[in-house]
């Protein structure tokens, strides 16, 4: 379900992620340049001024940064009729300022093919970065290649965005995932996921 909402002449769309406790808000503009940045707490978020104040709002308490979105979760006390307005008023305020939405942006370098990498590693990233990545993000979450036991065969990634605690992500995980790259890569007996 799609709200769209005016303000300022800056129109900014929600759509529900498969996780109810995220929304991802689109505010017609880029949010950042490429990639996503997850901020799954305030601590964390010292670089993004706007997710520095959206993280005031009681209730919030993720916030996802990608090319078109800013996907927010929520605590499961709160409800989104009560966070959205709120939520609306600092997106609207933000974005007519003209201000940077980061003051400086972490190279997220998870899916980089090295020299070192062997072909199964090599082959591995590139289907996350190429397959993977594409289809969570559409869902409102990211994925990070954290590692590849060549021994065991497993595969260990990191959950981001509406990714992290969904309900949905060890289905994702399990039937997207592990089936792409066990089929692709021989070598990957399974994935195995942890929230950021």
């Amino acid at each position: 379900m799609l709200g769209i909402r005016l303000w300022r002449s800056i129109f900014i769309r929600t759509q529900k992620s498969p996780n109810p406790a995220f929304l991802q808000f689109y505010p017609g503009s880029t949010v950042i340049e490429e990639g996503t940045i997850d901020y799954p707490s305030l601590r964390l978020a010292a670089n993004c001024p706007l997710a520095v104040q959206l993280f005031q709002i009681e209730g919030v308490s993720r916030v996802f940064l990608s090319k078109d979105y800013v996907g927010i979760g929520k605590s499961q006390e709160k409800n989104w009729e009560n966070l959205k307005p709120l939520i609306f008023e600092v997106l609207m305020d933000y974005f007519s300022s003209g201000k940077s939405v980061i003051s400086d942006v972490p190279q997220d370098e998870d899916t980089k093919i090295n020299d070192t990498d062997s072909e199964d590693l090599a082959m591995i990233k590139e289907i996350i970065e190429y397959r993977v990545k594409p289809f969570v993000r559409d869902d409102g979450g990211d994925v990070r290649f954290l590692s590849f036991d060549e021994e065991a065969g497993v595969v260990t990634l990191e959950m981001r965005g509406s990714c992290a605690g969904c309900p949905s992500s060890a289905v994702t995980l399990k039937n997207g995932i592990e089936k792409m790259l066990t089929h692709y890569v021989p070598k990957v007996k399974k994935v195995e996921g942890v929230d950021a």
